[in-house]
């Protein structure tokens, strides 16, 4: 098993215009989010599509934390099928992370991969935050996730380690 590595980043106004049709995920999105999450990890993420409704459940419940819907983009396709999403936190409850927006999860359908649509919703995310007023934006990934470590040093993420209250004692 693998270590996870928090990212934090500022958060900055997206000058690109987005070449997809994005919208804020809303509760009518549970079922087909779910379906996505499952279908889009291979391995490892969630182990059923059950598992997966009841984390998208308490995602929208704010189970994790308080759920950021105007900063949550999904990317619709022609049709209206969702084929990736982002689902941003105002902070990730229970854990030892920075007091700032969290990027819960992003995922891609299998079959719209490359295409750069992770990046369009990071940018997509980090620009609605940054019109809210939040200063930075923070996630975890497996610290062997290469691809992810890639596209988030290309949008300016850097390690972030918790403070530690050093006490010396003199003599």
């Amino acid at each position: 098993m693998t270590g996870t590595i928090t990212l934090i980043a500022h958060t900055t106004e997206n000058t690109r215009t987005p070449a997809v049709s994005l919208r804020p995920a809303t509760p009518e999105d549970a079922e087909s989010l779910a379906q996505l999450y499952y279908s889009s990890y291979e391995q490892g993420g969630v182990s059923s599509l059950e598992e997966a409704r009841t984390v998208i459940r308490g995602v929208f419940d704010g189970e994790y934390g308080p759920f950021l819907p105007e900063a949550s983009p999904v990317v619709v396709d022609d049709d209206g099928t969702i084929v990736a999403a982002a689902l941003v936190l105002a902070r990730r409850v229970g854990e030892d992370l920075p007091d700032a927006p969290y990027i819960f999860e992003l995922f891609t359908a299998a079959s719209r991969r490359r295409q750069g649509l992770a990046e369009q919703l990071v940018r997509c995310a980090m620009s609605t935050l940054y019109d809210h007023g939040y200063d930075q934006v923070s996630l975890r990934i497996a610290e062997d996730n290469a691809a992810a470590l890639a596209l988030y040093l290309t949008l300016d993420f850097n390690r972030w380690v918790p403070e530690t209250d050093y006490e010396t004692d003199y003599v």
